[in-house]
């Protein structure tokens, strides 16, 4: 059987009007023509990196081993926050340093963070001063997810990351800690949130209180919110 090609997953919150996300992708494979594309999303709403991480821990277990993971919703770029790489058992992920990938590593085991460095392996011809201070999807992360999926060793283009352990972000009942809080609503209106199973017995939004759980959509009461757990638990 013949090797597959490596897979780039993105998830961003540059939409479809715009040409950012093909611009990237025109950058990684003209470094790597042989790079697979899988697009998380590109509708994560502008700047709410909470969402984005929601919506990459929902999904990454699901991918093939070394799928690299490329997550950019950036309210920092252009500034000095650090990018930096994951890897854990199975994946790489490229984030910025904005806890974009809490959810993931709060769960991970065994995971190795460090911080991606701009090398003259990245830039080739370019000079530092070329890097747009808007586009380091284009400029920093294309071409080094290009890298990693060409096996450029990780250590190379990186160094020792000295960063905090992310904390747990899903709320249950060992966790009464962690603040409850609305992640995502989804394109059929369901409110999605850190709340971990059947753990309460309602949840106050607005002075509504919603107390009135249901076992699928169809047993769902007309005009009246009620509770489910999701497919992300």
């Amino acid at each position: 059987m013949s090797r597959l090609s490596p897979l780039v997953a993105l998830l961003t919150d540059f939409g479809s009007r715009d040409h950012y996300v093909s611009t990237m992708k025109a950058v990684m494979l003209s470094s790597n023509p042989a790079i697979r594309f899988i697009d998380i999303s590109h509708e994560v709403t502008s700047q709410n990196v909470r969402e984005a991480g929601y919506l990459l821990w929902a999904s990454y277990k699901y991918f093939p081993a070394k799928t690299i993971f490329v997550g950019i919703v950036d309210p920092g770029v252009g500034t000095n926050r650090k990018i930096i790489i994951a890897r854990t058992k199975k994946y790489f992920f490229l984030a910025p340093d904005n806890g974009l990938l809490d959810f993931v590593l709060s769960e991970e085991e065994n995971v190795e963070v460090r911080e991606f460095f701009i090398s003259k392996n990245l830039l080739g011809e370019k000079k530092i001063g070329d890097i747009s201070s808007t586009f380091h999807g284009r400029d920093i992360f294309a071409p080094a997810a290009a890298l990693l999926s060409k096996g450029k060793d990780w250590k190379r283009i990186s160094r020792r990351a000295y960063l905090e352990s992310p904390k747990r972000k899903l709320y249950d009942s060992s966790h009464r800690n962690v603040r409850p809080a609305i992640l995502h609503i989804d394109k059929f209106g369901n409110i999605i949130t850190n709340i971990y199973g059947r753990c309460v017995t309602g949840i106050a939004i607005d002075r509504n209180r919603i107390n009135t759980w249901m076992s699928n959509y169809q047993s769902a009461l007309s005009n009246k919110p009620c509770l489910i757990v999701g497919s992300s638990g």
